[in-house]
């Protein structure tokens, strides 16, 4: 069975043809993501598909989009869109304009389930999946069925409070996983301490622009305190968060990727599972790997989702 898997990001829409058995892939149309509403956004999606699939050879159509979906296909909002800020039916606007079998689901989720059925999770029944990037985002799989929660928050480990009167969230709370391990909480913090008179690669190497996962890299690289400062504390941040999670669901295994994790790679996997603050009952819950970084792991997820529905 060969399905239409689509991701939706901030800045790209990408649209494959993939084998949900093997994550098999081919053809490709890409657009930027329109930032003039959510009207556009859809209709950029249904033109992806369109000009990938122009005879209909698909009967169904996987989205992944960087939002709370519920079961119903509706998309709360997307804070990485721009005009994505209240809930769109998005598999009721779809399915009648794309003539097929549309199914929604949240990016972090449709990674996690790539990573389940054909990436560094198969064969795990209890798992949970971290991306760790600008955010912090999880997905849940357990008896070997991916969880999205009655709100579409199972797994959203990024906004488990690890501190208590921590640090502020760009939720708007504080304490967050993810205002210590996303790159946009590094961010705050390196930009903090350098105000502060703190100076540090961070902040120096990014300059102007946003601090990506090679700042992070190369101010290890270089031995810098405040980087090895931060990434100290996300590290302590992620076990706590991870070995919470991994006791109270009896995890067998916890996959971790996304950019800044791609990055730094097994040395960072060994600094939060050798963390003296891991959670619960720790390390020893569960197996810490890294992700199989499956090209296009969003598209395929969003396919693997679709043939479910099948």
């Amino acid at each position: 069975m060969t399905v239409i898997g689509v991701d939706v990001g901030g800045t790209k829409i990408l649209a494959r043809f993939i084998d949900p058995e093997t994550g098999a892939a081919s053809g490709r149309v890409k657009v930027p993501t329109p930032k003039t509403g959510t009207a556009d956004v859809l209709d950029a999606i249904a033109g992806v598909v369109d000009e990938l699939d122009p005879d209909r050879t698909a009967t169904h159509v996987g989205i992944g989009v960087p939002g709370l979906v519920d079961g119903e296909g509706v998309v709360a909002r997307c804070p990485n869109i721009t005009g994505w800020d209240s809930p769109v039916d998005v598999r009721g606007e779809l399915t009648p304009r794309l003539d097929r079998v549309v199914v929604v689901g949240n990016d972090v989720n449709c990674g996690a389930l790539a990573e389940h059925r054909i990436g560094a999770g198969k064969g795990v029944d209890d798992l949970l999946v971290v991306f760790v990037g600008t955010g912090v985002g999880g997905g849940l799989i357990l008896d070997g069925k991916l969880r999205v929660g009655h709100r579409g928050l199972a797994g959203e480990i990024g906004h488990l409070t690890v501190v208590g009167d921590g640090r502020p969230c760009g939720c708007g709370e504080d304490g967050h996983l993810e205002a210590y391990a996303g790159k946009a909480g590094m961010e705050r913090e390196a930009r903090a301490r350098a105000a502060a008179g703190e100076r540090n690669a961070l902040a120096d190497l990014a300059g102007d622009s946003a601090i990506k996962s090679r700042h992070i890299e190369q101010a290890l690289e270089s031995g810098d305190s405040v980087a090895e400062s931060i990434i100290d504390d996300a590290a302590n941040a992620l076990a706590m968060g991870i070995g919470n999670l991994a006791t109270v669901l009896d995890l067998d295994r916890v996959v971790l990727g996304g950019g800044v994790v791609d990055k730094l790679g097994q040395p960072f996997l060994d600094q939060i599972s050798q963390s003296a603050h891991f959670g619960g009952f720790g390390i020893e819950m569960c197996e810490l790997v890294l992700a199989k970084r499956l090209d296009d792991a969003g598209v395929v997820g969003a396919a693997i989702l679709a043939a479910d529905a099948a």
